[in-house]
């Protein structure tokens, strides 16, 4: 269910409209030429048109004596006519709804002579429910729902009547009364359509109603005076908004004087610049048509939808440079072809048996031979071997002696390799890191020997022999360290 505020000047005009008047004199005047017609026709016709006055004149008096007894005021087939479009469900015990249009008008017209004539003194409202509700909604939930509104919205103590329109697809009434209040005093809510608008979502979920469609899918047609002309150019600005030439306030601005629509800022008592969108001579504020067309809100979607439109062309282009740089890496595959990398797998966990620093593992990868102590099952004392890749058989050899000097490693593993160190070098440099331990500069120039199986001594190598179980770092320091305690030993001199 949705409301439509539609104020007037004339209450005789407005309750014309909405009791069908035109259509009425219309099907008089139609069943009017019908009967001369017959009675042109069939000249017997006439003795049964003199019994018909006849007739006419006692239900005239039946009529009479009906009106001099008070009837209730139910709102059931109160006026007698011709046409099925309307029916008038309810009216204030006040209103004279057996005498006429004119009378029922003059009725609800009475508070406004009360005072000083205001601009807009008749009230109408249309309350237009969803075709999906037509099943439900009947005569008295109607007149409930209306009344229910006009309560809520505060449009009490004043005269009003309530009538059903049968002519659209869905079900709607119209509500006319008095915007001048018993006492007086003007009813101002019928200008305030965020009310509006609050009271008839209330109503929706508390009769369980469809909510009804938005300004932009209203049917204008059925509107009247100023609201039809505001739903119209909200309509109007909504289709223009979107097209394709608006990007900034100023085209908003041309586009919509070249449909005859302008926009005027005006400063207000308070300092404030109050936007306004004029159509031939009526001139309506922002708020009044949406909130959303103030001048702030508007630019700042101008200004996100430039960006999003950057955003836009930078991923097309970047997409196009993609794909053009795919075709050519693919063209060039085609005429070169690729040199696999080569890359030692890991060694896998607990390599016979063998204690392996992660370091030297890591060594391992590089290609370097390293020194690790196996003790075999049948052996008392382990002993030191060899373990290096063997680039041929694609697999970890381990020996006795240290790998040949001349042993085969591709070149695409050395190139691989070298760019790795060179990464890795640029990366630590330029993250600022420095290696300043002693004992890792030591560790690491002390075992480059090792990788080629050059630079051990033989007393390293007897060493080894008695001290089982290490790995060549361990063993490395230890000897060290014995070493120099054995060097310090012997400079001291007794006296």
């Amino acid at each position: 269910m949705i409301a439509y505020i539609i104020n007037g000047k004339s209450f005789g005009n407005c309750v014309d409209y909405v009791t069908r008047r035109a259509l009425e004199e219309r099907l008089y005047n139609e069943q009017s030429c019908q009967q001369k017609t017959a009675e042109k026709k069939y000249e017997p016709a006439k003795r049964l048109a003199s019994e018909h006055e006849a007739h006419v004149d006692i239900a005239g008096a039946r009529w009479q004596s009906h009106h001099d007894s008070p009837q209730p005021n139910n709102g059931e087939d109160i006026i007698e006519h011709l046409s099925k479009d309307w029916h008038l469900l309810c009216a204030t015990s006040d209103i004279r709804i057996y005498e006429g249009r004119k009378a029922m008008a003059e009725d609800i017209a009475r508070p406004t002579k009360t005072r000083k004539p205001i601009k807009d003194p008749v009230g109408h409202i249309s309350l237009d429910f969803h075709p999906k509700d037509k099943s439900i909604i009947t005569d008295e939930l109607m007149v409930e729902i209306a009344q229910d509104y006009m309560r809520q919205l505060g449009l009490t103590n004043t005269p009003f009547i309530v009538v059903r329109h049968y002519d659209k697809e869905h079900p709607h009434c119209h509500i006319v009364f008095s915007r001048v209040d018993y006492d007086g005093k003007i009813l101002t809510q019928t200008t305030n359509f965020k009310k509006n608008e609050r009271v008839c979502k209330a109503l929706n979920r508390t009769y369980q109603l469809m909510q009804g469609k938005s300004k932009l899918n209203t049917d204008v047609s059925k509107l009247r005076g100023k609201e039809k002309v505001r739903y119209q150019l909200v309509q109007d600005i909504a289709k223009l908004f979107i097209h394709p030439s608006v990007k900034n306030w100023n085209s908003y601005l041309d586009i919509l004087w070249q449909h005859g629509i302008t926009v005027k800022e005006k400063t207000g008592k308070s300092g404030r610049t109050n936007l306004y969108y004029c159509v031939s001579k009526q001139e309506f504020w922002y708020k009044k048509l949406d909130s959303y067309l103030s001048r702030e809100n508007l630019e700042k979607v101008f200004r996100a939808r430039s960006e999003k439109q950057k955003v836009t062309s930078q991923m097309v282009q970047q997409t196009v440079s993609q794909k053009t740089t795919m075709a050519k890496t693919s063209a060039s595959s085609k005429s070169k072809p690729q040199s696999k990398s080569v890359v030692i797998p890991p060694l896998p966990d607990g390599f016979l048996g063998a204690r392996i620093a992660p370091h030297d593992l890591a060594r391992y990868q590089k290609g370097e031979a390293i020194c690790a102590y196996i003790c075999n099952p049948n052996d008392i004392i382990g002993k030191h071997h060899w373990i290096w890749y063997d680039f041929k058989t694609c697999q970890p050899r381990c020996e006795l002696t240290p790998p040949p000097a001349d042993r085969y490693v591709p070149d695409a593993f050395s190139k691989h390799v070298a760019s790795s160190q060179v990464s890795s070098t640029s990366k630590s440099q330029g993250a600022g890191i420095t290696l300043t331990s002693p004992s890792f500069r030591s560790g690491v120039q002390d075992d480059q020997g090792f990788a080629s199986g050059d630079g051990i001594s033989d007393d390293f190598k007897l060493w080894l022999s008695r001290h089982p179980g290490l790995t060549i770092e361990e063993a490395l320091h230890r000897y060290r360290e014995e070493q120099k305690a054995k060097r310090r030993r012997k400079g001291i001199r007794l006296h």
